[in-house]
């Protein structure tokens, strides 16, 4: 037991410092990792969801507090995506994640990034997913609940609508703010994961400590040019991470 919370937090030092360059990171690698070790899904959100809530409430505060690069959030945040999430997460069956799921995502992942070389074909994502955005925003939140990778689409969105890498990572991590609240309600409320949440609570101290001592002085060194380059890779990353998921998920 002593060897899985070691491991964990040392996972978790890892991905907080991606987490505070790209807004997301945790989740993203953090969940299929845990899965492999052996945690079913629930508990592994539980384990995870309190260190990723803690980075995106710095990351917000930090914008909110120095005014800079912080952009209107969509109101399809609060009335369409989070009760998906929720729906998503009250449906969860514990042993599956829904393999066809890690096809779909991946695949758009990869899809995105090669869009995003070209841009041409980047201009014509961003106009599509403003096109569609309420759509978007409630197949973003049910994909959130029901696998914990609805990142992958906030990732796409959030690098659509904006350019400055403050607004992107600011986007991002108000997102995953309102995903890690809503999940942390349902899961203490409906799963009784209360305990876990709890005992969570040290690796979420841990990475709040890399991000303000590592992690945000790593972002703010990037150039923006760096940033979209490194965002295109991460995604790739992702991308594959996701698809991997398709044989540890069973």
């Amino acid at each position: 037991m002593m060897f899985d919370y070691v491991t964990i937090l040392a996972l978790v030092v890892v991905f907080s410092l991606v987490q505070s360059i790209f807004g997301m990171g945790i989740l993203i690698f953090g969940t299929p990792t845990l899965l492999l070790i052996g945690y079913d899904f629930v508990l592994t959100i539980s384990t995870l969801v309190p260190a990723s809530f803690t980075i995106s409430f710095l990351q917000v505060v930090s914008v909110v507090h120095s005014n800079k690069g912080k952009v209107k959030i969509s109101r399809h945040l609060y009335w369409l995506c989070l009760p998906s999430i929720a729906l998503g997460l009250w449906m969860i069956d514990a042993k599956s994640l829904g393999s066809w799921f890690s096809y779909v995502i991946g695949a758009t992942l990869i899809i995105s990034a090669i869009f995003r070389i070209s841009h041409r074909l980047n201009m014509w994502l961003s106009q599509f997913v403003q096109n569609h955005l309420m759509t978007y925003h409630v197949i973003m939140g049910f994909v959130h609940g029901f696998t914990n990778l609805g990142g992958a689409l906030l990732a796409i969105m959030a690098a659509s609508l904006h350019k400055d890498k403050i607004s992107i990572r600011y986007t991002v991590a108000y997102y995953y703010l309102a995903f890690g609240a809503i999940q942390i309600i349902i899961l203490a409320t409906i799963f009784r994961e209360t305990q876990v949440l709890l005992s969570s609570l040290p690796m979420a101290a841990v990475a709040g400590a890399v991000y303000i001592l590592i992690g945000n002085r790593l972002f703010l060194r990037t150039d923006n040019k760096t940033y979209h380059y490194g965002l295109t890779i991460f995604i790739i990353a992702y991308g594959i991470a996701v698809l991997s998921m398709r044989e540890w998920s069973g």
